[in-house]
């Protein structure tokens, strides 16, 4: 095709019914890959049980979940961008698949381990695949489709843990996890058929190689934007591995406290629309920000909520920051540091999350076993989380002759 004839195909191809359906079923497969991974507070004591592992074995399990989900499944998203998505796409259902398999059989700590360190890699592919593929299918609607897309993220926390523990009430837990990962990896090969990327959309793109791993990696705002939005995410990981845990020692009942979560998500599905509309009016780095420092807050005043009122008022803070947190980073990267080799990119700000992910949970607990209580964790947590915001905020300022109008336009669809 000419290069006039691969622009007439792209522009043909941007805000169609394609795209949507690509929307689609992005938010199903967030809901049941994110869902199934970053609830597994609701699932922990079940799986310590099932494979006699101790807290911190099981604790380290999410942990190294987490790792591969984001780190190996971010490295696979920098190398699927020299490949077809479909195939690339098509293989991350089969590894669903054989995670789900090698559960069924396993019953060591190393092999739990190797199950769901198979089941982060594949979904961590599928997860940036996903986020990385749909900013590339719209133009007028890009924020719209984004935020859509990502509400997924929010949806999982919302519906897995009261279906976790539906399935655990009548089942065991090998039998809960092959019924939700497998509904996972239906949606992921389903995917595979319909997922690529736009005619034309790549025809200037950079090779991803050597040369531009270096010079990406090497440009000191990109640094400051991966490590600041990991630190600014990191106390969702926290509550992600311990809030059941943190609730029910505190004397909430296990089917409230699993609720926890469901309320974060639950809230985070409105803000993150509502998070990109905001973002148009007064800029999605402000609004990404105090998304930023409200999180903060709530992490300062957590450990102090001994109410059931006032931890429900936490955690509906938690919701509201963690939609705009969620949704906004996304398009802010992609304009700041180009929307060409997008899943590249993406792939590498996964890499360095998966750092935080690892991590953060990790020092937490053992914050918590020094010091004997959750006040001084939470409030390490507090700073590194105001901390992040500042870090992404700082190495995602427009270059010299852009403007915060030309941060907003990724989202100006949902203003219209």
């Amino acid at each position: 095709m000419t290069a006039t004839e691969l622009s007439t195909a792209r522009e043909e191809a941007l805000d169609s019914a394609q795209g949507w359906l690509i929307v689609g079923l992005g938010i199903c497969i967030l809901t049941t890959i994110w869902g199934a991974v970053f609830t597994f507070t609701v699932y922990a004591d079940r799986l310590a049980a099932t494979f006699g592992l101790s807290a911190l074995q099981a604790s380290s399990i999410f942990s190294i979940t987490t790792a591969f989900f984001l780190m190996v499944g971010g490295l696979f998203g920098v190398f699927a961008a020299r490949f077809p998505l479909r195939p690339v796409l098509a293989t991350a259902g089969v590894g669903l698949a054989v995670a789900t398999a090698l559960l069924q059989i396993v019953n060591s700590y190393v092999g739990v381990i190797v199950a769901f360190a198979l089941l982060g890699t594949a979904g961590g592919t599928a997860f940036t695949i996903v986020i990385s593929l749909v900013p590339q299918w719209f133009d007028a609607y890009q924020g719209l489709a984004t935020s859509l897309t990502m509400t997924g993220i929010g949806f999982g926390p919302l519906v897995l843990p009261f279906a976790w523990l539906w399935l655990l009430d009548r089942t065991g837990l090998r039998t809960a996890f092959a019924v939700v990962i497998g509904v996972a990896a239906v949606l992921v090969f389903v995917s595979s058929i319909v997922y690529h990327r736009p005619s034309g959309g790549s025809q200037n793109a950079t090779t991803v190689d050597t040369a531009w791993l270096h010079a990406r990696i090497g440009d000191a705002r990109f640094l400051c934007t991966a490590i600041g939005f990991a630190l600014a995410f990191g106390w969702y990981y926290v509550l992600s591995s311990h809030l059941t845990g943190i609730l029910t020692a505190n004397g909430i009942d296990v089917e409230i406290a699993a609720a926890g979560l469901s309320i974060i998500g639950g809230i985070s599905v409105f803000t993150r629309v509502g998070g990109g509309v905001i973002g148009d009016r007064v800029g999605q780095r402000k609004t990404f920000v105090a998304s930023g420092v409200l999180a903060s807050v709530c992490a300062f005043v957590f450990p102090f909520a001994h109410s059931n009122l006032f931890i429900y008022i936490v955690l509906f803070g938690f919701g509201i920051a963690l939609g705009p947190l969620a949704s906004l980073w996304s398009p802010i990267v992609l304009t700041r540091f180009g929307s060409e080799n997008a899943t590249a990119t993406v792939g590498l700000i996964n890499i360095a999350t998966a750092g935080s992910a690892f991590l953060v949970p990790l020092t937490a607990s053992a914050l918590h076993r020094v010091v004997g209580g959750s006040v001084f964790p939470f409030i390490t947590l507090g700073v590194l989380t105001v901390l992040g915001a500042a870090l992404f905020r700082w190495g995602t300022a427009p270059q010299s002759g852009d403007s915060e109008q030309t941060l907003g336009s990724l989202t100006s669809g949902t203003a219209k």
